[in-house]
């Protein structure tokens, strides 16, 4: 339990086996709140594009992240109705956003 009362659970899983259960895993009733996954048009566009990712607009305006996370860095979070990457809505934040 940290300070703010959040209990956060971490499950290691292997990239392999999220690769290839993703879908499975986010379209069921343990589905977790947070993440880590490849980014690109065939992997995270495919799940946005699906459904199976929230939607993080509203995080986005209401932290400031639009204005520290730019350019080719944004782009990997945003994905289009048809899951391409680069334009669209807020779905992730890349890893190499974080300092």
């Amino acid at each position: 339990m940290c300070e703010t009362g959040v209990k956060v659970e971490f499950e290691k899983k292997a990239f392999e086996q999220i690769r290839q259960n993703a879908s499975q895993i986010l379209n069921s009733d343990d589905a977790p709140d947070v993440m880590e996954y490849n980014k690109g048009n065939a992997t995270s566009g495919l799940l946005a594009s699906q459904g199976l990712l929230t939607n993080l607009n509203d995080y986005v305006s209401e932290y400031g992240w639009d204005k520290i996370i730019t350019g080719s860095l944004a782009d990997t979070g945003k994905y289009g109705e048809q899951g391409m990457m680069g334009s669209g809505d807020w779905y992730g934040i890349t890893t190499g956003a974080v300092k």
